[in-house]
């Protein structure tokens, strides 16, 4: 028997009742429960597709502020279904900064506050800050770095800590001594080929010619900045800006510096037209221990510049007329600090350093390896400002260059923090790894090392 329905009536959900319906109400009540499933399902679906976005977007966020920049730009482009337009912007801003395009950045930058200006929240108008003016800074925009460095300052204190504040305070201090300063400009004919030389402390020196005046000055890609002693700027004719600025040291201690620009030099048949220079007291950069005084360092700024560098075995310093192909370790720019990939690490790259160092991280990984091999020991090593101690262990150290295992012998590895970069790093690569082949290549327009 069929019971008649009463529409007014609740559906239950006892099985019986439902089969004592009529067919008509059978048929209302399955496409009743289809709706309601379907729009279930099409709910869950949805908050199931926002949360998987926000995972992708938290987890690339993440690497990035752990500046593991090669997994970042890895796990972006895998999964670039997976961000939203918004997302797409900031993480692809965030990598064309690291992977040295600043110009695309800002123009992405500037897409994010045309199309999305009500979505950017505080904290991340600040990071959007941060990209900015390390994208000046690089392109030699000094009066946009300063404007940029001032918004920074100018942004909630919760988001910055005492030691970020004192340093964009430095930072735009010394942006407001160049701002009405020329950009940088690098004229290269045709091929150089420049023999360096080495000093008391093994260091590669380039021979930097000012009329008829020639000093000799490290290479050093780790130096954000060339520097300059001031009996060296004095000699090269340098043009010293008034103000003055404060430099951290290796010690701890303070440096009162000044900034100059040097309006041309010559490096062989390269001519650089005005190159920004940090000017330090001589005995900031002496070392009387050893009878050792530093004339002043060529840095980042000017080497960059110059797209692509080769240094030989035999301490010859090359700017090639051809493009090298894209080959070798994976380069990323951390600010103004060239990153590379071995492996599935990654480290800073200062051509600057005798020797390489290694880091916290690296030492939380190998812990077991090292602990079991070698004695801890107290470290000593130096830099502006002096010498100082940390504790740690002297190792052998055994990378994987381009499918080539090498050792290097007596590597410093630091067991407490030197720097702030030490606990995103894994080291430092030094002069003892690129002493292992006969040639190196550093491109900044195609981002990688190259080692022969």
């Amino acid at each position: 028997m069929v019971i008649t329905c009463i529409k007014d009536k609740a559906i239950g959900t006892n099985v019986l009742y439902y089969n004592s319906l009529c067919l008509h109400c059978q048929n209302t009540v399955m496409k009743k429960i289809f709706i309601l499933v379907v729009i279930a399902l099409s709910y869950y679906t949805a908050n199931a597709q926002k949360a998987a976005q926000r995972n992708f977007y938290n987890k690339a966020q993440k690497m990035l502020e752990d500046k593991d920049y090669f997994n970042a730009e890895d796990f972006v482009y895998q999964n670039d279904k997976g961000f939203t337009g918004f997302e797409s912007l900031v993480l692809q801003a965030n990598l064309d900064n690291v992977f040295n395009s600043p110009a695309l950045s800002n123009e992405k930058i500037a897409k994010l506050y045309k199309g999305f200006g009500k979505d950017i929240g505080d904290s991340l108008k600040l990071g959007l800050l941060r990209l900015k003016h390390a994208n000046h800074a690089r392109l030699f925009e000094y009066a946009a770095a300063h404007k940029v460095a001032k918004e920074v300052l100018a942004s909630p204190s919760k988001y910055l800590t005492a030691d970020e504040m004192a340093d964009f305070a430095n930072m735009a201090n010394i942006w407001s001594l160049l701002e009405n300063q020329p950009k940088q400009e690098i004229i290269i004919s045709n091929e150089a080929v420049i023999k360096m030389t080495r000093d008391k402390a093994n260091l590669t020196n380039l021979p930097v010619k000012v009329n008829a005046t020639t000093v000799d000055l490290i290479f050093d890609t780790g130096a954000n900045l060339s520097t300059v002693t001031e009996s060296t700027a004095a000699k090269m004719g340098m043009n010293v800006l008034g103000g003055s600025i404060e430099v951290g040291s290796i010690t701890g201690a303070t440096v009162q510096a000044k900034m100059a620009v040097c309006r041309e030099f010559s490096l062989g048949n390269i001519v650089v037209k005005n190159a920004v220079f940090l000017v330090l007291p001589d005995d900031a950069l002496a070392f009387p221990q050893i009878d050792y005084q530093i004339n002043g360092i060529i840095g980042f700024p000017v080497i960059e510049a110059m797209g692509e560098i080769q240094i030989t075995k035999a301490d010859e310093f090359i700017v090639p007329n051809e493009i090298t192909p894209v080959s070798g370790s994976e380069m990323a720019l951390d600010f103004l600090i060239p990153v590379i990939r071995i492996g599935d690490e990654h480290y800073t790259f200062d051509t600057g350093a005798v020797g390489t160092s290694l880091y916290i991280k690296y030492f939380e990984k190998h812990k077991d390896e090292i602990t079991s091999k070698y004695t801890a020991s107290n470290i000593e090593f130096g830099g502006a400002g002096g010498m100082t101690t940390k504790k740690g262990y002297i190792i052998t150290f055994s990378p994987v260059i381009q499918g080539r295992s090498i050792d290097i012998k007596n590597v410093h590895l630091l067991t407490e923090a030197a720097s702030g970069n030490d606990k995103f790093f894994y080291g430092n690569i030094g002069q003892d790894l690129i002493d292992q082949f006969d040639r190196m290549t550093i491109s900044f327009r195609r981002m990688f090392i190259r080692f022969d």
